[in-house]
């Protein structure tokens, strides 16, 4: 048999969208084999597998109005940048880490390996394509830093301040590598795989990079993509508690794109 899956591409604070979608999911029932994220995904992600989807869009409300750049950050952050602090502050919150060990669902949370990727750009730009040179896939089955991990996925640098260290290796952004990971999902045995995107019509970015357009998988699979019913006026680094709000009400569309039997 195979597997029911959820991706969760990475969106920054427009994930407040996945955040809503997913507590609207998990109150109908829905349950996933696998939660896949990358970047702000493998926040809600995490959110999910922990049991926590209809708490979610509370915290995201919570985080209303935050400042990302102030002197505030300096003294912990030696940064005015201060998304490393509100994340990292969230989630110790809102999620302790003993609830992501043993749960029924596996998680996924996707991080670059920056050396790697670094030289993968050398031969050729590959900004706009996945790169599965630098992709690592990180099990909550498997990890106890799970924290770690999921600040590393968030990681951009300037944007976050410091460095993000797994193993010994610095590790930045998921989106970089694989926004999706589509791939990862199939090559597990997922079969009916749903997509919760913040941008209008369905699209989705595959990278960090690329220009949002249509997904395809194999024709044996079958896709559900989740979506805003309008654009969303919330921008990728926006606290605005306005438009939190407006993200957390939208009302999602669904297209499907049946398997073959």
């Amino acid at each position: 048999m195979g597997l029911k899956a959820l991706s969760l591409p990475g969106c920054a604070c427009r994930g407040a969208f996945q955040f809503a979608v997913m507590a609207r999911l998990v109150a109908a029932g829905e349950r996933f084999d696998l939660v896949a994220g990358a970047s702000s995904g493998s926040v809600c992600g995490a959110l999910t597998v922990a049991g926590k989807a209809a708490e979610a869009p509370g915290i995201a409300r919570s985080l209303g109005g935050a400042p990302i750049v102030g002197a505030r950050y300096l003294p912990t952050e030696r940064s005015v940048f201060g998304m490393r602090r509100i994340l990292h502050e969230a989630l110790k919150r809102h999620l302790p880490e003993r609830l992501l060990y043993e749960t029924e669902t596996e998680l996924l949370v996707a991080t670059t390996h920056a050396r790697r990727y670094a030289r993968g750009l050398l031969p050729r730009p590959a900004l706009t394509e996945p790169s599965p040179d630098a992709l690592v896939i990180h099990s909550n089955r498997t990890r106890r830093d799970l924290h770690d991990v999921i600040l590393a996925s968030c990681y951009i640098p300037l944007v976050y301040a410091g460095i993000c260290r797994l193993d010994g290796e610095v590790h930045v952004d998921g989106a970089l590598a694989d926004n999706t990971l589509i791939d990862a999902l199939l090559a597990r045995g997922a079969d009916d795989i749903t997509v919760v995107t913040p941008f209008s019509g369905g699209a989705v970015a595959r990278t960090m990079f690329a220009a949002e357009g249509p997904l395809t998988v194999p024709r044996h699979v079958r896709l559900r993509i989740l979506y805003p019913a309008r654009p969303l006026s919330l921008g990728r680094f926006d606290f605005n508690l306005h438009r939190l709000d407006e993200a957390l009400s939208m009302p999602h569309e669904e297209r499907v794109l049946a398997a073959e039997v």
